[in-house]
């Protein structure tokens, strides 16, 4: 009898420490699948907008930016900067850079239609004169990728279907008069 117990106390200890072994060699992996959806089986989403949603999008893209960087991105590399900031978790992958696309413009790979507005370059929201009206960002007749310059001087002619669309500093949708 005595040997039968020690046999069952030796099989219990050797099972817990496989148990806690195993547990702390998969157990990170598994809490990272967890964390990341990997077990929920919820699915991913495509991008769809508009041109007002897509403002919007970047807008906060450019508003985390400069929480965590105290300013606005130079803005001859504005969409790089701000890039990986449109990317959710409820998109599938590469989904969030479709924000950057005005969807007024045909359809290519260097095809963009939104602009930064050069006087917010490199500076802290607050430097800014009256931000309600200060234009940020744009919608641009220059289509490249990290469009830049005075809204004046980029604005679509003929306007864009409804007027062309701006977002100030303080994050008002504002749409000219076609």
């Amino acid at each position: 009898m005595a040997g039968k117990k020690k046999l069952i106390g030796w099989t219990l200890g050797v099972l817990v420490v496989l148990i806690g072994t195993v547990a702390y060699l998969v157990g990170p992996e598994a809490v990272t699948a967890y964390r990341t959806g990997f077990f929920s089986g919820d699915k991913k989403a495509s991008y769809s907008g508009n041109r007002s949603d897509n403002l919007r999008r970047l807008y906060t893209a450019m508003m985390l930016y400069h929480e965590s960087e105290g300013q606005f991105p130079v803005s001859s590399g504005w969409m790089d900067a701000i890039e990986n900031r449109l990317q959710t978790n409820d998109l599938k992958p590469g989904e969030g850079s479709k924000k950057l696309k005005n969807p007024a413009f045909r359809d290519g790979p260097e095809i963009y239609g939104y602009a930064m507005n050069d006087e917010a370059s490199a500076k802290y929201k607050d430097d800014l004169p009256e931000k309600d009206a200060s234009v940020l960002l744009f919608e641009s007749s220059d289509t490249k990728r990290n469009a830049h310059g005075k809204p004046s001087a980029l604005a679509p002619s003929p306007p864009l279907s409804g007027g062309n669309l701006s977002m100030t500093v303080a994050g008002k949708l504002v749409q000219s008069k076609p």
